[in-house]
Formats: structure tokens, C-alpha cells, sequence
């Protein structure tokens, strides 16, 4: 359960909780007593009427001295009138005007005349013990409601977050944290936390291999170089074989320059902060293409062409890295064709978004692998000497410009690289 909802129903719960607990104590304890009560009260008031009644009938010339005798010794309020309205004895004005009507009253004659009486004693509620056990009672509840919401706290958020804190804690010394099975937003973060350092993970290994392999690529070129150029430097050579020698260096050291380069292109299209996007048209952007490999690939005997029906459409791309996906593709493709190939370049509009469709009729890729070229190193090409970041690469450019590229085996037992790019993003 989210923890908004969890604290509605919380609230909702301890609301409910209160409200029964509250109602049941009055219903089956205060109410009860509170009748009680008033009804000792009124059988009080009762016999003090008739006290006050039989002393004024023992000496009805001192009414008015009995009255103010009996107000002052039980705490009475006396209100005394005649029959035409005449207020004749009042104590207490304001009890009449504003006291409950919780009072005994009756006639009485002295004489001739006939006279009301009114008499009211006020309750004291800290003389009530419903309503003090009531007090006691509410501050029980109080508190075993603020125990319940600290339990609840300590459950929906600080354990969660103390677990959090201490997955991070020890991560810093290489503890992997562990996901959790329940569906809070903190139980989210915990395992939103376990995928990003999966993810780290996956990366740093990543990164590993790629040095690793780069190191490796590295260290052959390397080695011959230092063994070319120790002989240089300390065998007798004709000069024949000092510009054989110097031939197998220069060669070598393109080789260390094409790794080099691969890997800060790796590095660079890694970056999405480096996409430099200009508007720029899409058929004079193709047609550069063509004019960059024309040459090259009709040396190979290897036919470049272009199939678009966009040709006023503009693009907002960085041109300079989506050249190098084109770069990357069709130097792929080159390496796969033996003899009378061709290369073909199409475009299709896909609402905002462009797709590229680069095919070859080379030895396309196993099936098994279709999934794999994309990946850092990965190669199938055993003979290759570089670090196969090529098409990682094209995978990264292509992404940072919000789109997605895949590969499959096309009906000429070939390769079909397909890519999309948002073209104003």
C-alpha cells in the first residue's frame, strides 16, 4: 500500500477507534451516571423544598429569615413570587436567567395569600466521577493512540528508511543491497537504489572490459614496435630492411592511433551533454554520404545507393556524430562483402522520427548474435584487430538523439541496420 494511503487509512482507523472507545464510555458509562445524578439532585431539591415548607409553616411570620438560612446552609437558590408576579425573594438573579431547568418548584400559602417557590442547587461536575473517570479515560485512549501511530511510523517509515541509509552505507564498502518485496514509495526508492547500482555495476564491468581489451589491443601493436625499433637501434641493417622495418612501425602505430580513436569516440558518444544539434537537410546530409564512400566502395566494387522521397525535409541533428553511425555501418558492411556488392541506404518518416535502413548483401550475422553487435567488444569477426566499439558506438549516438537501433538478416543472406532519430528534439 502507497504511504499516502496507508496514513488516510491510518487516520481513518484511529479516527474510528476514538469515536467507538468515546461513544461506548458515554453510552454505557457516563450517560448512566449523569442520570443518576440528576435524579439524586432532584430528589434532594425535593426534600429540601419540604424542609423549607414545613419551617415555614412552623413560623410563617419568619419566611424571609428561613429562607435566607436554609440558601446559605445548603447552597440554594430561592426564588419567591406572589400570585399577581411580585418578586418577594430572589438570592440569586442571574441562576434564573441563565441556569439549566433542573429545579423544584411548587405553591405555598401564608394566610390569605398563595405563593410560588422556586428553589435550584447547582451541580458540580468535579463532585461527578463519570466525568472525571471520563478524563482519565480520553488521556488512556490519547495514549494508546499516540503508541499506535508511533508503532505505525516506526513500520511505514523510519525502518524503511533506516534499512535505505544502511543499504547505502554499506554499499560504500561493497555490500550489495537487496531488494524488498513490499510496495511502498520507500520500498520503491530501495529497490529503484538496487537497479541503479546494478546498473553501476554493469557499467563499471563494462568499463573493465573495455580497458581491458584495449590494454590487450594495445600491448600487440606495442610489442612490435619496441622489437622493430630495438633492432633498429641496435642490429646491423641493410637499408632494405631498415625501410621494412620502418614500413611494419608506421603500420603499427596506425593501428595504436585507430584503437585510440575508437575508444575516445566511445568515451565522447557516451556523453549526451556532447550532442550538438544544427538544422540541416536531409537530402543534402545523404548526398554527402554518397560523396564520402563513392570512391572508396567503387574500388571495392561495391555499389553505394541512396533511396529517399524526403527531399525537402530539415533534421535538428548533431551531423558531425551521425555521420560517424553512417561511418561505422557502412565500414561494418564493407568488412562482411566479398565481391559485386552493394550497400543501400533507405529512409521512411515514422511521425516524428526518421528511419534509416542501411542494407548489405555480405554474410549477414547468426541469429544468435543479432542481439550482441551492438554491445562493447563484441565482434564477429575473429580476424579484427580493434576493440569492436564501433557499433556500440552508432548505439550511443543514436540514443542520445531519442532513438533505438537493431539489426536483422535480410533476404540476400545479408544485414539490415535499422536506426531512428527524432528530428527536432
Amino acid at each position: 500500500m502507497k504511504l499516502k494511503s496507508a496514513t488516510i487509512v491510518l487516520v481513518i482507523f484511529i479516527f474510528f477507534l476514538n469515536f467507538i472507545l468515546v461513544g461506548g464510555y458515554f453510552r454505557y458509562f457516563l450517560i448512566p451516571q449523569l442520570s443518576d445524578t440528576i435524579e439524586d439532585n432532584n430528589k434532594q431539591l425535593n426534600q429540601d423544598l419540604e424542609d423549607i415548607l414545613d419551617s415555614i409553616n412552623q413560623e410563617e411570620q419568619k419566611w424571609v429569615p428561613i429562607l435566607d438560612s436554609f440558601a446559605k446552609e445548603r447552597n440554594l437558590s430561592i426564588y419567591v413570587e406572589n400570585s399577581e408576579g411580585a418578586i418577594l425573594f430572589n438570592n440569586d438573579e442571574y441562576t434564573w436567567e441563565k441556569a439549566p431547568g433542573y429545579y423544584a418548584t411548587t405553591f405555598f400559602s401564608l394566610g390569605k395569600e398563595i405563593y410560588l417557590i422556586k428553589i435550584y442547587r447547582q451541580i458540580d461536575p468535579t463532585n461527578i466521577p463519570a466525568l472525571n473517570n471520563f478524563i482519565i479515560f480520553e488521556i488512556v485512549v490519547i495514549l494508546i493512540i499516540i503508541c499506535i501511530i508511533f508503532e505505525s511510523v516506526i513500520q511505514k517509515f523510519i525502518s524503511p528508511i533506516q534499512k535505505l541509509q544502511k543499504s547505502i552505507k554499506n554499499y560504500k564498502f561493497g555490500i550489495q543491497p537487496s531488494r524488498t518485496t513490499g510496495h511502498t514509495e520507500i520500498d520503491n526508492i530501495q529497490n529503484n537504489f538496487v537497479d541503479l547500482v546494478e546498473d553501476l555495476e554493469e557499467e563499471k564491468r563494462k568499463q573493465n572490459r573495455i580497458i581491458a581489451s584495449i590494454s590487450h589491443d594495445i600491448k600487440t601493436p606495442l610489442t612490435a614496435i619496441m622489437g622493430y625499433s630495438d633492432r633498429l637501434l641496435n642490429v646491423p641493417l641493410t637499408e632494405e630492411k631498415k625501410k621494412g622495418y620502418i614500413e611494419k612501425i608506421h603500420n603499427k602505430s596506425i593501428v595504436l592511433k585507430e584503437l585510440t580513436e575508437e575508444f575516445d569516440d566511445y568515451l565522447s558518444c557516451n556523453l549526451k551533454e556532447t550532442i550538438k544539434r544544427e538544422e540541416v537537410s536531409l537530402d543534402e546530409f545523404l548526398n554527402q554520404i554518397v560523396k564520402d564512400y563513392k570512391e572508396d566502395l567503387k574500388e571495392k566494387n561495391i555499389k553505394l545507393t541512396v533511396q529517399n522521397d524526403f527531399k525537402d525535409l530539415k533534421m535538428k541533428v548533431d551531423s558531425a556524430k551521425l555521420r560517424r553511425v553512417f561511418s561505422n555501418i557502412i565500414s561494418n558492411s564493407v568488412r562482411f562483402i566479398d565481391k559485386k556488392g552493394k550497400i543501400q541506404i533507405r529512409v521512411k518518416k515514422i511521425d516524428r522520427y526518421l528511419e534509416f535502413i542501411i542494407s548489405d548483401n555480405g554474410k549477414g550475422v547468426p541469429d544468435k548474435d543479432l542481439n550482441k553487435i551492438f554491445e562493447p567488444l563484441f565482434t564477429s569477426d575473429p580476424s579484427r584487430k580493434i576493440s569492436g566499439l564501433g557499433l556500440s558506438i552508432c548505439k550511443e549516438i543514436v540514443e542520445n538523439h531519442g532513438g533505438y537501433i537493431y539489426a536483422k538478416n535480410n533476404s540476400e543472406k545479408g544485414l539490415d541496420v535499422i536506426f531512428t532519430i527524432e528530428m527536432d528534439s
